[in-house]
């Protein structure tokens, strides 16, 4: 974030000029040439820690966004954990497909037990179309869905998965809406609009739908997570947004969400701990090495690691 990083800019240069109008001799020049050092340091942090470095291809929200969007195109941002580990099938009737699945065997709704199997047919069809980048085709299945059964409140949050995709965010919103009202107590539906919220740079709205998210499934959570963290991080909540990422890399067991360790890397260098952004930056690397933006991510550590005193 670069507030902070010019702040400390800011800071530094207020400090030389102080200590040159108190000393113009020897001992104020060598203040100066330390305070130097620490303005070159902060500098970096500009450079080498602005979201632009490693933010991918995206609208407003998103090229302001560390490690944001989660995938690196349209279509890809539709597929669940497309950079990292996707939940194995478990079996015809897991919802592994949706993004905002919590953890294996749960957060499947009461609702969608009762779903005939036409629906369900329908759905993993849809499933199949959207692994395959056939969003359209994963549309028109979706919305038989839930013409033929509206209670079906997996299909409404993958419909607005889908939709979030193709950047029809008012269209992915109402169809997130629509699966909180058939199902009040289904997490994957908060993070649905968490997601279309983040998208659109409405941080307080994602804070407030992602807690919700967290209240209903505090456990293994990891876009619950990683959602708070992002909005607390661009709302200058630094200490929160730091719990909240490293809660997201903990429960990430799989390995779905590395971006958070790239939001992680932000945080500190925005407190000016840039050992601990750097640290970052190595584990996103090492989780997700073949990245389409791990070479960018790759020059900002070497830039960092040269910045960084011995």
């Amino acid at each position: 974030m670069e507030i902070p990083a010019n702040l400390c800019i800011e800071q530094v240069a207020r400090r030389i000029s102080d200590a040159m109008r108190r000393d113009l001799g020897y001992r104020g020049l060598l203040v100066a040439r330390l305070l130097l050092k620490q303005f070159a340091l902060c500098a970096s942090a500009v450079v080498v820690l602005t979201p632009s470095i490693w933010a991918q291809q995206g609208g407003s929200a998103s090229s302001s966004t560390p490690g944001w969007p989660l995938h690196n195109s349209a279509p890809d941002h539709a597929l669940p954990d497309a950079v990292g580990t996707q939940f194995p099938n478990i079996d015809k009737k897991d919802e592994s497909c949706l993004m905002w699945t919590v953890a294996e065997g749960t957060t499947v709704s009461a609702q969608t037990l009762q779903v005939p199997e036409k629906a369900r047919d329908e759905y993993r069809k849809a499933c199949s179309d959207m692994k395959g980048k056939k969003l359209l085709n994963a549309e028109d299945h979706l919305r038989k869905v839930v013409h033929g059964y509206p209670r079906f409140v997996a299909a409404w949050a993958l419909l607005g998965q889908v939709l979030g995709a193709g950047k029809r965010l008012e269209e992915a919103r109402g169809a997130c809406s629509e699966a909180t009202s058939v199902d009040s107590a289904y997490a994957p539906a908060y993070l649905c609009l968490a997601d279309v919220a983040a998208q659109q740079g409405e941080w307080n709205q994602t804070l407030d739908l992602a807690d919700r998210a967290l209240t209903l499934e505090p456990v293994q959570d990891v876009y619950g997570y990683f959602y708070c963290a992002m909005a607390q991080f661009h709302l200058s909540h630094l200490p929160a947004a730091e719990k909240n990422a490293i809660q997201a890399i903990d429960a990430d067991h799989l390995q779905r969400v590395p971006q958070a360790h790239l939001l992680l890397a932000q945080i500190y260098g925005a407190k000016h701990d840039f050992d601990g952004a750097a640290t970052q930056l190595r584990a996103y690397l090492r989780v997700a090495p073949r990245a389409p933006d791990s070479a960018g991510v790759r020059k900002s550590l070497a830039e960092l690691e040269g910045q960084i005193p011995k």
